[in-house]
């Protein structure tokens, strides 16, 4: 008889997470066994009421955060690991390059050096322009030219951040730590994100592109999915280069062509809009992991879909 999967899905709090928890329910349902992890209280952490073990563990900047996290995953015989956070994956990879789980552990990212390109951003930059990938041109902030028209700041790790526009803040560029953020050429909208998967051994090709209609607190509410040829070809190249299987990224316009603003290697909160439309990017990242046919999940768009986010109230129990 095969052996249970057991799941350890880290940084539960995320609505990254929570989709990613729902998938594996409604999929695999009790056959396997899901661990949460995430700083938070398990009562505040949605994913544990569909979970089967929950731990409370540190920050992940917390350098007490990666001790922790690889004896949760030998006590509890973990096999398959999905962080959900950039900095986590990056730590993800190095857990299995520096440990003996190298042999039992199933991984989206195992190699530090791709995982940390997509976490950052001037490295994501300079991944781009040297695969000719097209992209807003970056400079570090000691690099600062005086003619800041059109110029925003960011920081250089991190997601849902503010873009700062380096016009307003000009005269206070000492204070940003080049090592902490980056200047870019500012691009225009429309925001778009795509949803990757990517089954190498089937030769199996999905996405999905998510216009971004309406945002609320850094989360996407209004969307409008569709596909795009030119989008297409700069995904498979992305995910053939970066050798990922599950992602998003992020472009918006640039000198008037599609230009790749950031690479996520995980999928998204907003992932779960495309889900709704029946490209299930969460089980099929999970199929392709373990070796499954991935073309169950995904029914492409036969036309332009709108999707609206509504949110559901769940009761959890202080204990």
């Amino acid at each position: 008889m095969e052996k249970s999967k057991v799941i350890l899905v880290s940084s539960a709090g995320t609505g990254t997470a929570f989709a990613s928890v729902l998938a594996l329910r409604k999929n695999w349902g009790s056959s396997l066994k899901i661990i949460a992890v995430d700083s938070n209280p398990k009562y505040l952490v949605t994913s544990s009421l569909f979970s089967d073990k929950y731990f409370q563990v540190p920050l992940n900047n917390d350098n007490k955060f990666k001790s922790e996290l690889e004896a949760i995953l030998i006590t509890e015989n973990v096999d398959t690991y999905i962080p959900h956070i950039d900095h986590e994956i990056y730590l993800g990879a190095l857990i299995y390059k520096e440990k003996s789980l190298t042999n039992i552990l199933t991984l989206q990212v195992k190699n530090p050096e791709i995982a940390d390109i997509c976490d950052d951003k001037f490295k994501t930059f300079l991944f781009l322009s040297e695969n000719n990938i097209k992209t807003p041109y970056c400079y570090l902030i000691n690099e600062f030219n005086k003619n800041s028209a059109s110029l925003i700041i960011k920081p250089r790790k991190g997601f849902g951040s503010q873009i700062i526009r380096l016009s307003e803040v000009k005269n206070d560029i000492y204070k940003y730590n080049p090592e902490y953020y980056i200047i870019q050429q500012e691009c225009k909208k429309p925001e778009i994100t795509v949803d990757v998967c990517y089954d190498r051994k089937d030769n199996k090709f999905n996405y999905i592109c998510r216009e971004r209609i309406e945002t609320k607190s850094g989360v996407c509410s209004k969307a409008r999915l569709f596909y795009d040829n030119k989008i297409e070809e700069i995904a498979l190249s992305i995910a053939d280069k970066l050798e990922l299987s599950s992602f998003c990224f992020q472009l918006m316009k640039y000198q008037d062509e599609w230009s790749v603003t950031d690479i996520n290697a995980r999928l998204g909160a907003g992932t779960a809009m495309s889900v709704a439309a029946g490209m299930d990017f969460f089980s099929g990242m999970y199929a392709i992991l373990w070796g499954e046919d991935s073309s169950e999940y995904f029914r492409p768009l036969e036309k332009e879909t709108f999707v609206t986010r509504q949110y559901a109230e769940f009761v959890m129990n202080f204990r």
